[in-house]
Formats: C-alpha cells, structure tokens, sequence
C-alpha cells in the first residue's frame, strides 16, 4: 500500500500569546511548492505590519519537497522547528505560517523555538483534518432493497463520494487499497450476487478523521 499521510481539509488561522508576543498561523494545503510560495506571499502581505512571517511547508506526497524559512529570527529558532511539528505529525501537501508581533520582551533561542512549534501543534489540533491515503474507487450499482444495507457496509469502511438514483441505485465510494477486496466481497454476499461492483480507479483520497 502507498505511504497515507493527513493534511488540513482547508485554510484556517490560530491564534496565542506568549509573553506578549502574538504568534498567528495560518495553515493551508497546497498542490506544490509555487503553490506554497504564492500564499506565502499573500500572506506576507496581509500581515506586512507583523515583525516576522516565519513559514514551513511540505509541497509534495512523497515528504521530499520541503522548505522553510525563519524570516529574521534567529537562525534555526522558527522555520525548522515548525517544519518538524509536520514531518513528527505526518502532514504533508501543507503551508504552515506563524506570523508574530514582538511584544516586547525576548524569548530567547529556546523561547522561540518552543513558541514557534507550540503554535504550529496547536493550530493543528484545532482544525479540520483528514487522512490520505491511496485509495480504489468503486461503483456499486444494486436494487433498491439492497441500498440500505450496501449502503451500510459501505460507510463502516470506506467514503461515500455520490450516490446516484435511477431504475437502480448506483453508489459510488472509495476504500482504502488494503481494504478494497474484503469490501468488495461482503457488497457481493450482501445481495447475494445482484450487486453490479465496478472498479473506476485509484489514487489518493482524504478520508475524513
């Protein structure tokens, strides 16, 4: 089976103080690393008032795209660190921005390198997630007194992606790669046969955490 990986559903900001300094992230997925670099700019941009607009990003499926940048801070104290609160928490095909504004007292190298990760870890523990993972999809095409239950069956393993209503019904979902043939065998048992269980392709899909 391909390597999962999570990454953010969608754009969301987070905010905390730490000794008066504000740190806002700002988290993201993206599709490459001019992707990330074009909302790093924006970014940059709606905060330009901000004393530093620190990133980390992991552009790519395979976790080899990677870039950072401390912005100002002392060197290794904010880009780093935040890049390996996404490697340690397997997020990949993300943006990460801690935009601070000093407060005026200094945290020191210590200080900003626990300020920086705490506020990437906590942005992710309050966003929306979901987990990728390299997935087949299928077309369940069965009676409709067969719905329900296929219905059913689907959804404890795998995601429903559209369900389609004519002189039959025709579901259609994926599954996880290592989860695929045992689905597909109970969908068979299940209406004894009748169910039509089409194959129509695979690659990553986010299922929902």
């Amino acid at each position: 089976m391909k390597d999962s990986y999570y990454c953010v559903k969608g754009a969301s900001e987070h905010e905390i103080v730490i000794n008066k300094s504000r740190f806002i992230t700002t988290l993201m997925p993206v599709e490459s690393a001019e992707h990330a670099f074009e909302e790093i700019k924006k970014i940059s941009k709606k905060y330009s008032d901000a004393t530093h607009n620190c990133y980390a990003f992991v552009s790519n499926r395979a976790n080899t795209e990677q870039r950072f940048s401390d912005d100002g801070e002392p060197q290794g104290t904010a880009g780093m660190p935040m890049l390996e609160v996404l490697k340690k928490r397997n997020f990949r095909m993300i943006l990460a921005v801690v935009t601070r504004y000093f407060g005026g007292i200094k945290l020191g190298a210590g200080g900003l390198v626990s300020a920086y990760s705490r506020s990437v870890s906590e942005a992710l523990d309050n966003v929306d997630v979901a987990e990728f993972d390299f997935a087949k999809y299928y077309e369940a095409e069965c009676d409709y007194s067969d719905f329900r239950r296929l219905s059913d069956e689907v959804s404890k393993t795998a995601q429903i992606t559209a369900t389609e209503y004519g002189d039959k019904v025709v579901i259609s979902f994926a599954v996880a790669e290592d989860k695929a043939e045992e689905l597909t065998e109970k969908l068979t048992d299940i209406s004894s046969g009748k169910a039509r269980i089409n194959y129509t392709g695979e690659g990553f899909f986010g299922f929902d955490k």
